[in-house]
């Protein structure tokens, strides 16, 4: 099993911590990790994300051995869609949370491979030897217009409209999850909302990564380096260990 590490903060400029984070293993010795990014005002975002992760924590206790790439995909999928089907209905219910979502990226680490499953803007990376690689793709206005050449990243990091999301989870019937299985010789995987990677420079990122740190001193840099760009938002970092025990 592999070593871990999460810690959330609300940043200097929030009243509320609408982020939520999953680290949990099963009977069969598998891992997920999970970073959940609330959106909705008020304190919906929080219970938004709160029920996701809370939701996936109980289905992934009862979780069967996967034997299967499809079997891995589908249990992902079919969790997350009860997640986002709760969600909905629990907004529909109450006009305090009405609207409410949440992003969501997250890893399943189990004996056949890695599998990465993100709706919104909340990210996975992974540091291999050739350098650290975005895994995930934000659903976002943005990253919509970079996808068909009409910004480009760096002018989208700017953008006025970069925290519109095109997708997310519990705030419409229907949503988009993106699922992957990826390469598992990963020196180490960084999962976080947009509170790090929207204000902290990736080469700050790399750098914090690859020293000789613990885990735990790795994730509290990395939210220290958050608030001293302004603790704009809430900031939620999970860093895994080395991953090169697991197959591809």
């Amino acid at each position: 099993m592999i070593e871990v590490y999460g810690l959330t903060d609300i940043g200097k400029t929030r009243e509320l911590n609408e982020d939520n984070y999953l680290i949990s293993s099963n009977r069969h010795g598998d891992q997920l990790l999970m970073v959940c990014d609330g959106i909705g005002g008020a304190a919906s975002g929080e219970v938004a994300s709160a029920m996701a992760c809370d939701i996936v924590r109980e289905s992934f206790e009862k979780a069967p051995y996967f034997n299967k790439d499809y079997e891995a995909d589908d249990w992902i999928r079919r969790t997350l869609t009860k997640a986002n089907d709760s969600i909905y209905a629990k907004s529909m219910w109450s006009r305090k949370n009405r609207g409410m979502g949440t992003t969501v990226a997250g890893v399943l680490i189990c004996s056949i491979g890695t599998y990465i499953f993100n709706a919104g803007d909340s990210r996975i990376y992974a540091l291999y030897e050739d350098g650290l690689i975005q895994m995930s793709e934000d659903h976002s206005y943005v990253q919509t217009l970079v996808n068909e050449h009409k910004i480009t990243a760096r002018e989208a990091r700017e953008h006025e409209k970069r925290n519109a999301l095109t997708n997310a989870l519990g705030v419409w019937r229907m949503f988009r999850l993106d699922v992957n299985k990826i390469a598992s010789d990963y020196a180490c995987l960084l999962l976080c909302s947009d509170g790090l990677h929207a204000y902290v420079p990736e080469a700050k990122i790399i750098r914090t990564l690859e020293s000789p740190l613990s885990l735990e001193a790795k994730v509290s840099l990395l939210i220290d380096l958050a608030n001293a760009a302004g603790g704009q938002d809430n900031c939620t970092v999970i860093l895994s260990g080395p991953g090169k025990n697991y197959g591809q």
